[in-house]
């Protein structure tokens, strides 16, 4: 049985944040896609749900807040990307996420200026209502 040959890639200072991400094997073969790229990926527990999507990340700036609300943990599988300088990295990505197999993430985003005050909670609830407009665009009349 032929081995798949392991290429390292410098880290590019982009980070992809993963949570909901309860297939074992599923994650396992996303981590493996961000390693081969220099992606970092930091998992976010159910635990975070009520801190900045910023802090979670790492941004400069962007404290814990120790009295952040609780949640019940959320549904969907949510990617946050991070210190992508060009759309193609993120495209390349997502391009070989889909190689390997793997189903679409519906709610995924781009972290901005503005979402990365909210918490990942009212993050959530803004991807689940723009996936529900794109779903509801796309479907056929």
């Amino acid at each position: 049985m032929k081995k798949e040959a392991i290429t390292m890639h410098r880290p590019t200072g982009e980070t992809v944040l993963l949570y909901g991400f309860h297939d074992s094997q599923r994650l396992r073969e996303i981590n493996y896609v961000m390693v081969q790229m220099g992606i970092r990926v930091k998992i976010i527990k159910d635990d975070q749900i009520g801190q900045t999507v910023g802090y979670l990340a790492g941004v400069k700036g962007m404290e814990e807040n120790p009295e952040a609300e609780q949640y019940e943990p959320l549904d969907e599988e949510i990617m946050i990307m991070h210190n992508f300088s060009i759309s193609k990295r993120i495209d390349l990505m997502l391009s070989n996420i889909k190689k390997r197999g793997l189903e679409g993430i519906p709610l995924k985003c781009v972290m901005t200026s503005t979402n990365k005050k909210w918490t990942l909670y009212e993050l959530e609830k803004e991807l689940d209502r723009e996936h529900a407009i794109l779903t509801a665009q796309l479907k056929p009349d």
